[in-house]
């Protein structure tokens, strides 16, 4: 059981997610529903409450696009004629202005649409969006890697570290053992709840917008791995920005993650133009202004690893 509260709130967390997954994939009639609720809430949400759901949000454009004049005028009497009154005395001046706004409105919601398909035919060309359902998640760095990385830190001296992704522990626990405060995100609820039925510090969600979202010298080690073999060019150059930003001057950041040459034919094929060599990983990050190496591993996947130094 972790000592921090905000670890506990995480584990418990990474349980009801893992539950509402498998109970998603039992049945799938609960996905139905949940994309319903998502719907109503679209409906009367204030702007930005809503998250990323293109689709939900340019049809709340088309709704909202039409400016209706009519306006309503109640039950109550003498309020009702006095408001009939107004409306009857406004409503040529009303409509001609609202039938331009109409006009522009209208056009304004077809390019939104126009761009928002031109914007997923790009992404689709330069192979952006997920390929889960082609080939599934990368393994999971062996006990040679986890150990390799933990000592890594452990000689670094570091007080806190983050693992994305974490998949089900395996780093996350290595380190733990060697002492250091740590701990784990996870896309996949399940395989997330394997660790933390073990008392690790795993938690539910998108491990690079979590990235993202810390802030500039939160954590003094981070490590790399799993779905960053996943990961096009322009993403994993984004990603070791964040990793600049968000571990601390002196902290260290850790890459295991396998090199593209040594993939089988079904997982070279498919993950083609995804993930770099450790070179490159090197390369990249000493254009950051940080110190680089090569470490073994003594793995059969993962031989190496990349170890840079924040300055």
């Amino acid at each position: 059981m972790p000592d921090e509260p905000s670890a506990f709130v995480a584990m418990v967390r990474a349980e009801i997610e893992a539950e509402a997954e498998m109970r998603r994939r039992r049945d799938p009639e609960l996905r139905r529903l949940e994309r319903e609720i998502e719907r109503a809430w679209v409906e009367v949400a204030p702007p930005g409450a809503t998250g990323d759901q293109r689709e939900l949000l340019l049809d709340r454009a088309d709704r909202l696009a039409m400016i209706d004049v009519d306006v309503p005028l109640g039950d109550r009497r003498g309020v009702r004629q006095m408001k009939g009154a107004i409306r009857k005395g406004t409503y040529w001046y009303l409509r001609y202005v609202s039938d331009q706004l109409n006009a522009l409105n209208n056009v304004i919601t077809r390019l939104l649409r126009r761009l928002d398909g031109r914007l997923s035919d790009v992404e689709s060309a330069l192979q952006l969006g997920s390929n889960r359902e082609l080939l599934s998640a990368p393994p999971q760095p062996s006990p040679d890697v986890a150990a390799a990385v933990a000592a890594i830190f452990s000689a670094a001296e570091a007080r806190r570290v983050a693992v994305v992704s974490a998949g089900g522990g395996e780093v996350v626990a290595a380190l733990h053992a060697a002492g250091i405060r740590c701990y784990g995100i996870e896309t996949d609820p399940l395989l997330a709840l394997k660790g933390v039925q073990l008392g690790l510090d795993l938690r539910a969600g998108s491990p690079f917008e979590h990235l993202a979202e810390l802030n500039d010298g939160e954590i003094d080690g981070l490590v790399l791995t799993g779905e960053v073999e996943n990961m096009a060019i322009a993403a994993l150059w984004r990603t070791i920005g964040d990793a600049r930003r968000v571990v601390a001057s002196g902290g260290t950041v850790v890459v295991a993650a396998a090199d593209p040459a040594h993939r089988e034919t079904v997982e070279r094929e498919l993950r083609a133009g995804r993930g770099i060599s450790s070179e490159s990983w090197c390369h990249l990050f000493s254009r950051t202004g940080s110190d680089t190496e090569i470490v073994p591993s003594f793995d059969v996947r993962i031989p190496s690893l990349v170890v840079a130094r924040i300055p």
